[in-house]
């Protein structure tokens, strides 16, 4: 099936890239791994209220900022294909091949890369820590309902670990966020929202030991200054330290990344490949929803530039 321009990721450059390419008349296709589109925003904080999107002083739900991109990608004509997961990306002759999981390939004059990324799935050094994964440790807030009436502990001390836990705040019988410094790395307004909240702040300690039966009862923490040791009674662990950037699918393609895995991109979106460009999360940057959009209109018409060819360029 050929194609103008194939972009991997619906979240919000990938829809963004979407419209705009579709928009120029371009022949658009976007795959999506997941079962919905919309990316974290609408998938893991969907009924959050987002304050960092800018043009909605008030705030707007994870949700309904997939949903209104999804719809602008929609009207001008692009193709939407969820379960879709994206296994490799390569080149035969002047066409890319974009390649998926269940044996789909499309091809493409250019291709846009907005896969964003993914929990870490492994911290390592905590005793109990693979014992208990997915019974009672996870690395990402998929659920929120299902800690309802839980005593949760997140552990980090970046922007995810700080919605992780204002999110669960209301729904959780206790939420403790637990941080091995003694001040936080995010937006001062998250910070200032996590102090108000009811969320026990646990700082300069961290988490050595998880204990339980057949599920987690019981973790222990260590001070990083006395080095003394507490147990802590919970249901659930949510470890948010950081995130994997999701490139993997062009380790045969020779695309430059950091020694991160985030994909390297010049002010175009451009990547060393030529007709392949990258937006959003995956090509690091300030990693925000309004900054995402724009790397991906970017992306799409600068792709248009490359596909059409205008005179105007």
């Amino acid at each position: 099936m050929q194609y103008d321009v194939v972009i991997v990721g619906a979240g919000p450059a990938g829809l963004s890239a979407a419209a705009f390419a579709a928009r120029r008349k371009l022949k658009t296709l976007v795959l999506e791994a997941s079962s919905r589109v919309g990316g974290k925003p609408a998938n893991v904080y969907g009924t959050k209220i987002v304050d960092d999107f800018i043009g909605f002083p008030e705030g707007v739900k994870g949700k309904e900022v997939g949903e209104a991109l999804l719809r602008q990608a929609e009207k001008f004509g692009a193709e939407i294909k969820c379960n879709s997961r994206v296994s490799k990306v390569s080149i035969e002759n002047s066409d890319k091949l974009v390649e998926t999981e269940d044996g789909e390939t499309y091809r493409a004059k250019a291709v846009i890369i907005a896969t964003g990324s993914h929990s870490k799935s492994f911290v390592g050094g905590i005793e109990g820590e693979m014992e208990f994964k997915n019974k009672g440790v996870s690395y990402e807030l998929t659920n929120p309902s299902d800690l309802k009436n839980k005593i949760v502990l997140v552990a980090g001390g970046g922007a995810t670990a700080i919605e992780t836990a204002l999110t669960l705040k209301d729904i959780a019988k206790e939420v403790h966020l637990v941080h091995r410094r003694d001040s936080f790395r995010a937006d001062e307004v998250l910070v200032e929202q996590l102090n108000k909240s009811r969320v026990d702040i646990i700082y300069n300690s961290e988490i050595i030991k998880i204990q339980g039966n057949n599920l987690v009862t019981k973790v222990t923490l260590q001070n990083s200054k006395t080095k003394n040791k507490t147990e802590m009674r919970v249901d659930q662990v949510i470890f948010c330290f950081g995130a994997i950037p999701g490139s993997e699918m062009l380790k045969d393609l020779h695309v430059e990344v950091d020694q991160n895995g985030i994909i390297k991109v010049d002010c175009d979106q451009k990547t060393n490949v030529t007709g392949i460009y990258a937006a959003g999360d995956v090509a690091g940057g300030a990693m925000r929803i309004s900054t995402s959009i724009g790397e991906g209109i970017k992306a799409a018409l600068n792709a248009y530039k490359y596909i059409r060819q205008p005179y105007w360029t």
